[in-house]
């Protein structure tokens, strides 16, 4: 996982500011085995976006990411769940 270092330092800031998180955490803990992953809205740049919600640290939150080919994934935004995202995904298991 990769990062543009002053989006990491923003995201890292408590609200209102940022959301607190920071991306290295979930480079190292995030759970993808259990993430739920759909497509976002494009970037800037017109290449798709995505949106894994799952654990980290025992935390549910939504990391915004693009694909870096096969290689790696670039982290966009790292915040808490919303409620809706916490609805679909609880409705996974139902």
């Amino acid at each position: 996982m990769v990062w543009d270092e002053p989006k990491r330092k923003k995201n890292r800031q408590p609200p209102p500011a940022g959301h607190g998180l920071d991306f290295a955490d979930a480079r190292d803990r995030f759970e993808w085995e259990t993430a739920a992953i759909s497509e976002s809205y494009s970037g800037k740049s017109g290449g798709a976006r995505y949106i894994a919600t799952g654990y980290l640290d025992g935390k549910l939150v939504s990391l915004t990411f693009s694909l870096l080919g096969t290689e790696a994934v670039s982290a966009i935004s790292l915040r808490t769940a919303s409620n809706r995202e916490r609805r679909a995904y609880a409705g996974r298991f139902e």
